[in-house]
């Protein structure tokens, strides 16, 4: 199994995370082949986990670049900073996603990403410009990644505003089981005002499609937990604003 390198420290005074294992192995994080090869001899950087406290930062917007993340466990969400506004919630990132890709090409972050729980990630300390770590998966993630971002853009612009609140719960249930069939139950790592931050409605637009969607018996909500009760009938809701599937 592949050994953590310790040489650098986690930046912005995160804590460096002791691997799973004797002597620091990564265990079982869903990049694994992505950090050996990018701590092999034709990678060439450092790779090291980091544990990042609920509520902290992990980069903020306007920090200079100091590497690539690969999100292990919890969740982080992606803040814009508007002049004389509240920050508008951009994206979430859940386990399987990579943070710090943006950066690359200005060499400073553009948003902030703020931890909505603690999170355990694994730092790929690339140079700019450095291109040899990037793995096969790596690449397939940024692709996911990117059109979930894209279809994001016309949800906002072809859905009400249940269908979005449908759209985003089956879409963050699909990205945090992605090799498997939709979970029965789940929790979801962020609040309510974060989700309608983010589908530019209301709290309460988020809170009344919730009950509407429980009193008709396709789902149940308790808190941030979440129980689906028939797939089906909210993905027929969604009937001609979503993507078409291509095989």
């Amino acid at each position: 199994m592949m050994k953590i390198n310790r040489e650098t420290s986690c930046p912005a005074g995160l804590k460096p995370e002791t691997g799973k294992g004797d002597g620091g192995e990564l265990g079982t994080c869903p990049f694994r082949a992505v950090c050996e090869h990018a701590d092999s001899p034709q990678g060439g950087v450092a790779v090291e986990l980091c544990n990042v406290p609920r509520g902290q930062p992990l980069f903020s917007a306007g920090d200079h670049f100091h590497g690539v993340y690969l999100l292990h466990s919890g969740a982080f969400k992606n803040l814009a900073v508007l002049e004389g506004q509240e920050s508008q919630v951009v994206d979430f990132r859940l386990p399987g996603d990579v943070l710090g890709i943006a950066a690359m090409g200005s060499g400073r972050y553009p948003f902030t990403a703020e931890a909505l729980e603690a999170s355990h990630l694994c730092r790929i300390n690339i140079e700019l410009g450095e291109q040899r770590c990037l793995h096969p998966d790596l690449i397939v993630t940024m692709s996911r990644q990117l059109q979930r971002i894209q279809w994001a853009s016309v949800m906002l612009r072809t859905q009400n505003a249940e269908q979005r609140v449908i759209h985003f719960l089956l879409d963050v249930a699909r990205s945090m089981h992605p090799d498997s069939r939709l979970p029965g139950e789940m929790r979801l790592p962020m609040s309510r005002k974060d989700i309608a931050n983010y589908l530019g409605v209301a709290v309460e637009t988020v809170s009344r499609a919730l009950h509407r969607l429980q009193d008709e018996g396709l789902l149940t909500t308790s808190g941030r937990k979440l129980m689906f009760h028939d797939r089906s009938g909210l993905a027929q809701r969604l009937a001609g604003t979503e993507p078409v599937v291509y095989s």
